[in-house]
């Protein structure tokens, strides 16, 4: 596939390196001089320096045979010029999304949809951001969660302490032991993730990606061997347009959010808009306040929105050593991100992750419904769908073991007739099937084919 990309800041040039690693041909358009020289030496793709707005540009980056146009600059005007100009020189065949920073939290229900704008998608970071964060606080154990499949499944990242009873035995001993609606699929360590075997031990300070059924997650977080607790007092520590986002499904959810925010006149702003929210003009990096607010109002979850790593990290630390039972925490830096995940933290948020995850589900069309990233694209958690007359007959005739899945590909999940349960290798898959495959990315190319 021929990919066009206008934005090379961190959501484009992390995009683009995930599709040149998967084997797409990508074009990139980046105004910034430098930037656009650096990506140049770095990557193996073609960097056009301008506009994306630009006619030329678009023409010198290939607009004409390009399956897709992704414009991810940080200028929402830029973004939806540039893909109205790439419809104009192939008006069929294109498909075009679009970053979107004005999201419906802030512009109401009269903001236009991608139908409205004649395009195929709009992918808002704030929005992304905020939908993780939710899913986070869900979980009543200490760690992350995200929905999969519609909500059908969950995918539970957990630290491993030296209490967990996952630490005993080989996973293939675990199955045998546990509910068989729990499922190991990944694993982080020192060396990265790797996704496991039967024989597999886990090790105590790794970090365990379970896969199971919604209704298991309480038990799932009582198996942990770590205290769980359903989150009811929620602070919030930076409110720009993320936070904001987050605030407003809080209070859907009949949730009433205390919010802290250092710029006066965006807090005033806030205020009016969040009929249920404490907000407070403050400074969320002050230890004794922060004190004071997790103490007195007995807060049970902090997420941290601030778009310094750094402190970020910092507050997030704070609050957990303070009593905070959840801590969510949203962080750019690879780094401090790991860092904050071994000093507490429950979840690490990259937005350029989370909107990765959003603009690839445009890419990966067909048999492909969605996809959620592990790591730094270490491992992918992939939905397809098995086609209804499969290519190859022994698809739905043989057992999932028999099929031949490459090293570093799992079947996690399978949902048949709406109905979601956890695969096995005696498992056979039938037309219309629906999977959940966690795998990494040399060997996507390979289950791809396969299921076919």
């Amino acid at each position: 596939m021929y990919v066009v990309i206008i934005g090379a800041g961190e959501v484009g040039s992390y995009v683009a390196r995930i599709l040149v690693e998967d084997g797409h041909d990508v074009a990139i358009i980046e105004v910034h001089e430098g930037r656009a020289r650096h990506l140049d030496g770095s990557l193996d793709a073609l960097v056009v320096q301008g506009s994306g707005a630009s006619p030329a540009a678009l023409q010198r980056a290939g607009i004409e045979r390009a399956d897709l146009l992704l414009a991810v600059t940080a200028i929402d005007e830029v973004n939806l010029i540039a893909c109205m100009t790439g419809r104009k020189y192939r008006p069929a065949g294109l498909r075009t999304v679009a970053r979107v920073r004005q999201s419906r939290q802030v512009a109401g229900e009269v903001a236009l949809s991608a139908e409205d704008l004649g395009l195929d998608g709009l992918v808002s970071p704030e929005q992304a951001v905020a939908a993780a964060t939710m899913d986070a606080l869900q979980y009543p154990g200490s760690g992350e969660m995200r929905e999969l499949a519609n909500g059908k499944l969950v995918l539970v990242g957990m630290g491993l302490s030296a209490d967990s009873p996952l630490v005993h035995e080989t996973l293939a001993g675990l199955r045998r032991d546990f509910p068989p609606e729990f499922l190991v699929v990944a694993v982080q360590g020192r060396d990265g993730i790797r996704i496991p075997t039967g024989a597999d031990r886990l090790a105590v300070d790794e970090r365990a990606f379970v896969l199971t059924l919604p209704k298991n997650l309480t038990e799932l977080a009582i198996l942990s061997g770590e205290p769980w607790h359903r989150v009811q007092r929620i602070l919030i520590v930076g409110c720009g347009n993320t936070g904001l986002a987050l605030a407003r499904e809080l209070e859907r959810e009949g949730f009433a959010p205390t919010i802290v925010e250092h710029d006066h006149a965006r807090a005033e702003l806030v205020a009016g808009l969040l009929p249920r929210a404490l907000v407070l003009h403050a400074d969320g990096s002050d230890p004794e306040f922060l004190r004071t607010r997790i103490e007195e109002e007995r807060i049970d979850a902090a997420v941290v929105l601030l778009e310094e790593a750094e402190k970020s990290v910092l507050i997030g630390v704070f609050a957990k050593s303070l009593g905070a039972r959840k801590v969510v925490v949203r962080c750019d830096e690879s780094g401090y991100a790991q860092l904050a995940v071994k000093l507490g933290v429950d979840a690490v948020l990259t937005p350029k992750r989370v909107m990765a995850e959003a603009i690839l589900r445009y890419l990966r069309k067909g048999a492909i419904d969605s996809t959620l990233l592990l790591g730094n694209h270490e491992a992918e958690v992939i939905h397809f769908r098995v086609p209804a007359v499969p290519a190859r007959t022994a698809l739905v005739k043989k057992p999932l073991k028999h099929l031949g899945f490459p090293k570093g590909a799992l079947v996690g999940a399978v949902i048949r007739g709406g109905v979601a349960f956890i695969g096995s290798g005696e498992t056979v898959l039938q037309p219309g099937d629906e999977l959940l495959v966690v795998c990494q990315p040399q060997a996507l190319d390979r289950v791809g084919k396969l299921l076919a």
